[in-house]
C-alpha cells in the first residue's frame, strides 16, 4: 500500500512536471533575470492618427527584418515583413502592444529621425525537419 501510494504521488509529480504552461499564449521570456510577457491591460488606449504620426515608419529589426508600423483609417497596425498585420494599442507613450497579444514594442524616437527600442513577438510552434516540434516561444528583438 505504501509504495502503491509512493507510485501515484510520482506519477502526479511527473504529470504536473511534462504539462504545458497555463497560460500558452503568454509564454515569458527571461531578460537579464527579468521575466517578460505580452499582456494587453484592462486599460489602454487607442490612439488618434495626428497621435501616431510619428510612428508610422519602417524600422531595422537586429535580426535583419522589418517592423511596419501604419495605420488604415483610425486604427494602428504593426507587421513585419509583409507578414499578417496586428492592431495595436498604446499602454503608454511609446509602449504599443498587440490586441492579439502577439507583439509588443517599445520605440524611442529620437531628434535625429532615428529610434531604438525593442519588440517581443510570439513565435508560432511548427515541425522542424526531423519532426520535431519547435514550441510556440516569446522572442526579444532590438531596434536599430
Amino acid at each position: 500500500m505504501k509504495n502503491l501510494f509512493l507510485l501515484s504521488l510520482l506519477s502526479v509529480s511527473f504529470l504536473a512536471s511534462a504539462a504545458p504552461p497555463a497560460d500558452q499564449d503568454n509564454l515569458p521570456v527571461t531578460i537579464s533575470g527579468i521575466k517578460e510577457r505580452i499582456v494587453l491591460p484592462e486599460r489602454y488606449r487607442k490612439m488618434h492618427p495626428d497621435e501616431f504620426y510619428d510612428y508610422m515608419r519602417a524600422y531595422d529589426l537586429s535580426n535583419g527584418m522589418t517592423l511596419s508600423v501604419f495605420h488604415r483609417g483610425f486604427k494602428m497596425y504593426a507587421a513585419l515583413d509583409d507578414q499578417v498585420r496586428h492592431e495595436i494599442v498604446a499602454i503608454t507613450p511609446n509602449t504599443f502592444v498587440a490586441l492579439d497579444k502577439q507583439l509588443k514594442m517599445t520605440i524611442n524616437l529620437h531628434d535625429n529621425n532615428d529610434a531604438s527600442g525593442e519588440l517581443y513577438m510570439m513565435v508560432p510552434a511548427r515541425r522542424l525537419s526531423n519532426n520535431a516540434v519547435a514550441h510556440k516561444k516569446l522572442v526579444r528583438i532590438a531596434l536599430r
